[in-house]
């Protein structure tokens, strides 16, 4: 077995893990930062023959289950987004992008109040020659991160991953742009959590094609065997993916005493206006 075929092995385990415990509705994306000076092996993916945003990529990658999938390279002449290349290391920002004056009096009243939202916006800490992308259970190259989609209900289990050996709380920000690139993708290079909960952008949504329920979340790789050992555990503790619905059973979970009070009484309906 090639060192190329034990990674993987590796990360075809770390998926199944994943999908054991998160079951995402789409396939888990490994990512990979070569930076320059570094040497690009083969197995790192094919040029992309594609010219695509990042959230593009993204969806390319995790949504093809078929038993034919690309591992691709992508470098910074393949983005055609205007942000994420700054975002995931490949250029210096465009001054234009950091004055606001890109998304100014778009998504904001003035420039001046996007610049501040633009710098908020984390980004990956170094220079970044290309970017290996590929379904995470096909990737021979070590990632970097690994990038899903979630949805809300599986928040309760990337949190229980995230905390149950840290405690404390879960913090999401969000600057209203770069859901994809920047909160999913290079989030998880800086941040001090376990894992990174995304709000996906307009542009995720508009061109990725994330839907309306997806969200995203990344997980640096030095940081995933934290966050299994926390969603198995708390599978031991009765917590698991798909939540069960306490249906037929006598016992109701509630936070408040009954009083007899009808609902009507105590929260009208407002019919009648």
């Amino acid at each position: 077995m090639t060192p190329a075929d034990k990674i993987r092995k590796v990360n075809l385990a770390r998926a199944r893990k994943i999908e054991r415990h998160l079951r995402p509705p789409t396939l888990p994306v490994g990512v990979k930062f070569w930076k320059p000076g570094d040497t690009i092996p083969p197995e790192a993916g094919i040029q992309s023959p594609f010219k695509y945003t990042w959230c593009q990529f993204l969806s390319l990658v995790r949504n093809n289950g078929a038993d034919d999938r690309e591992t691709f390279l992508v470098r910074r002449e393949d983005i055609t987004c205007h942000i994420a290349p700054s975002i995931l290391g490949l250029e210096d920002m465009p001054p234009d992008l950091a004055a606001g004056k890109l998304l100014g009096e778009i998504h904001f009243l003035t420039e001046e109040l996007c610049a501040t939202a633009v710098e908020t916006i984390p980004r990956v800490p170094f220079r970044v020659a290309a970017i290996t992308i590929g379904p995470l259970e096909d990737l021979r190259v070590e990632p970097d991160v690994i990038v899903m989609a979630i949805t809300p209900g599986r928040t309760n289990k990337v949190m229980d991953g995230a905390m149950w050996l840290s405690g404390g709380r879960f913090v999401v920000q969000y600057a209203n742009g770069c859901g994809a690139c920047g909160n999913a993708t290079a989030e998880p290079m800086t941040s001090n959590q376990v894992a990174t909960i995304a709000f996906m952008c307009h542009g995720a949504r508009r061109w990725g094609g994330f839907e309306d329920h997806e969200l995203g979340c990344g997980v640096r790789i030095d940081k995933f065997d934290t966050w299994i050992k926390g969603m198995e555990a708390t599978w031991l503790t009765g917590h698991s993916y798909p939540i069960a619905h306490q249906l037929a059973s006598p016992n109701r979970e509630t936070h408040h005493r009954q009083t007899g009070v009808k609902y009507e009484e105590e929260y009208p309906y407002c019919l009648d206006a």
